[in-house]
């Protein structure tokens, strides 16, 4: 028996086109969808403890939610270059660009017409499906023709595998990544979830998110996380980097070898439900964002309207501002050079 992929109709984008929604249905019967609308996660449904399927991350029914989605970036595949880049301006090549502000006079997520709210190219390969979208040379302020595929695909063991290859006629920053919300009960908040992140240092912000430039470690901090714990034991405690950002939402240094290797980057679980989550990557570092301003006027699946901390993201990534910050690695790709990243969500 294999994996099963259905292509249904989504509905309509303002200007006409078509979007599609993608159902893959795996051996067990757990289901994953995705949309060429952001190349967005929709839903994914696994069993609980007790057999019972779960919507794991949020999202909603029909296209009109994730037009109207704000701010959210509810399951998208973010870029050119995901999380912040300060003052929106960067240089590369030795000459400077002046970006989109989309979050104060921050870039955010590739800007005002990112990666999230296009339309993608798809098309399904035995039991993958690929999309595809070409960036225009200066879209959103980037430079070079930006040409990128993600390969999705879900096993019968309930991973959903993201891998991410790109091109470019122009060096240009990239950090791609995708913005899933995740909730292993699939209702009320996230307080109570167990985590273990696998960093032992990570990237403090000033207020408005911009990284200072250090890298610190967790160690006795409420950043700590190398063992699980719930996301809700400090997230009120007060420490100054927790009210810079009203709650996680940090980037941390993956503990790996090499750069590049595959690793694992978090591991979630409730005991509500009994269903667990691991994050691979590539990546060099894990966004951590507790859902602090999740809002929407449209309701979910679950037939609510989505309200704070319901949900978190784990958000595989280049450091946020990577551009500007040279003790940072490297997210700057060459004429010639193919950006490659994996990033898997494991459901246990």
């Amino acid at each position: 028996m294999c994996a099963k992929i259905e292509k249904i109709p989504f509905g309509q984008l303002p200007d006409g086109r078509e979007a599609s929604l993608f159902r893959i249905t795996n051996e067990i019967g757990a289901i994953a969808e995705i949309t060429n609308y952001g190349g967005r996660l929709v839903r994914i449904l696994v069993p609980d403890k007790n057999e019972k399927p779960v919507s794991v991350i949020k999202g909603y029914d029909n296209l009109n939610g994730y037009l109207k989605d704000g701010g959210n970036y509810l399951g998208a595949i973010c870029g050119r270059f995901a999380n912040r880049i300060a003052k929106a301006k960067f240089i590369a090549d030795g000459e400077e660009y002046t970006l989109a502000a989309n979050n104060g006079d921050n870039s955010l997520h590739g800007g005002i017409n990112g990666f999230h709210v296009q339309l993608w190219d798809a098309r399904i390969e035995g039991e993958t499906i690929i999309m595809s979208y070409i960036a225009k040379d200066m879209e959103e302020g980037f430079p070079g023709e930006f040409s990128v595929e993600v390969a999705f695909s879900w096993s019968e063991t309930c991973e959903l595998s993201m891998q991410v290859t790109a091109t470019t006629t122009k060096c240009t920053p990239v950090n791609i990544t995708n913005h899933a919300y995740f909730n292993l009960d699939g209702e009320g908040n996230i307080l109570s979830h167990k985590l273990r992140i696998n960093s032992n240092r990570y990237i403090p912000i000033y207020p408005d998110a911009i990284p200072t430039g250090e890298i610190r470690f967790v160690k006795d901090t409420a950043f700590d996380f190398t063992a699980p714990k719930t996301i809700g034991k400090d997230i009120e405690s007060g420490e100054e980097q927790l009210i810079n950002g009203n709650g996680y939402d940090h980037c941390f240094v993956l503990n790996k070898e090499e750069f590049g290797d595959l690793v694992l980057a978090a591991d979630a679980h409730s005991s509500k439900s009994g269903i667990g989550l691991r994050v691979y990557t590539t990546a060099p570092g894990v966004q951590f964002y507790s859902g602090n301003y999740l809002t929407s006027d449209v309701p979910s699946h679950e037939g609510n309207v989505l309200s704070a901390r319901e949900a978190f993201c784990l958000e595989p990534e280049f450091f946020p501002d990577s551009p500007n910050q040279s003790g940072f690695p490297d997210c700057l790709l060459q004429p010639g050079e193919t950006f490659s990243q994996t990033m898997i969500f494991q459901f246990y």
